[in-house]
């Protein structure tokens, strides 16, 4: 029978540590070894065509751009501090309208829920108008349908939209309007004192005389609160 020494002990526990290093540190290695052979991958156009890595799509939260089967790996990679993450079936997001009125193009909001995530845009569209859409950015989810609701300040009254919740195409949220919400801001009293006040190029004025409204609240004091609801 073989007997234990102190140094045997040492070693072994300097043997097992070392081990478990060595497999933190390959762990740790994974999203560069998986970077590094989608780079590679990358270089053969034919390849990538076949397997659907030619369809290329801008991050809809920064700048980068490429395979559109890695989006969502690059979201939740580089942007996990911007997914809301939701436990339940309906939440709501909230902008503003000035944040919305400052820019031109599609203002998105990633949501995860089971697993999955969407992509709510908000928009606003000259004269009068706000529109909302939801998509999914998880291609491997099954489909799902769901609702998006905004209710008038005033009375209410909901305005919804429902149908089924398409994948995230290429061009959205920057080219082309997909089915969506979309009313007239007049139709949801957003506007503070509506019958006095007014968006003009994008600012908030008197109907008459045409002047900037001074002592009224700013754009970016204006919330829209977007309602979703996924249906499993």
């Amino acid at each position: 029978m073989r007997r234990c020494s102190g140094n045997d002990s040492l070693e072994d526990f300097s043997t097992s540590t070392s081990s478990l290093d060595r497999s933190s540190s390959q762990q740790a290695n994974i999203p560069e070894m998986v970077e590094d052979a989608l780079e590679i991958i990358s270089q053969d156009g034919d390849y990538m065509e076949r397997i659907g890595m030619d369809v290329r799509m801008q991050c809809i939260l920064c700048s980068w751009a490429g395979p559109r089967i890695i989006l969502e790996y690059h979201i939740r990679k580089d942007h996990s501090h911007q997914i809301h993450k939701q436990d339940k079936n309906e939440w709501n997001i909230t902008y503003t309208l000035g944040g919305l009125v400052q820019q031109r193009l599609w203002s998105s909001q990633v949501v995860e829920y089971a697993r999955t995530l969407y992509v709510l845009s908000a928009k606003y569209e000259d004269p009068d108008c706000i529109m909302a859409t939801l998509t999914m950015l998880s291609a491997e989810s099954a489909p799902k349908a769901g609702t998006i609701t905004i209710y008038n300040k005033v009375t209410g009254q909901p305005y919804t939209w429902s149908g089924n919740i398409e994948l995230l195409p290429p061009s959205l949220p920057y080219f082309m309007d997909q089915v969506c919400l979309k009313l007239e801001i007049s139709s949801i009293n957003l506007l503070p004192n509506s019958a006095n006040l007014k968006l003009l190029n994008r600012e908030l004025v008197l109907h008459s005389p045409y002047k900037v409204v001074v002592g009224h609240p700013e754009l970016n004091d204006i919330q829209i609160i977007l309602f979703i609801k996924i249906f499993n």
